[in-house]
């Protein structure tokens, strides 16, 4: 078993927070908001004006680290892809 790319990780995390923020959000319920892809971690309700932001707001952290190991995965396998197919490629130059 490897180690875990702490770099890699550190991008997956990000990426998720990004992801989060510029895709869409999907309506439920027409008063719930879920957010996260590619499950859902965040939830956000509506609610009258003047109430906290946090009493509308439910975190999963669950997802949210399923969501991280997911991409995490895909940008591993990506990265590792990317060194083989570069080796092969370097390898039929010489």
């Amino acid at each position: 078993m490897e180690k875990v790319n702490w770099k890699i990780l550190n991008a997956a995390l990000w990426f998720e927070i990004v992801l989060a923020y510029f895709l869409p959000f999907e309506v439920t319920n027409d008063f719930q908001y879920q957010i996260g892809f590619p499950m859902s971690f965040l939830a956000v309700y509506d609610t009258k004006i003047g109430k906290s932001p946090f009493d509308s707001m439910h975190v999963n952290p669950i997802g949210f680290l399923i969501d991280v190991l997911i991409i995490y995965l895909v940008i591993l396998l990506c990265v590792k892809g990317y060194q083989k197919w570069k080796c092969r490629f370097w390898r039929k130059r010489q």
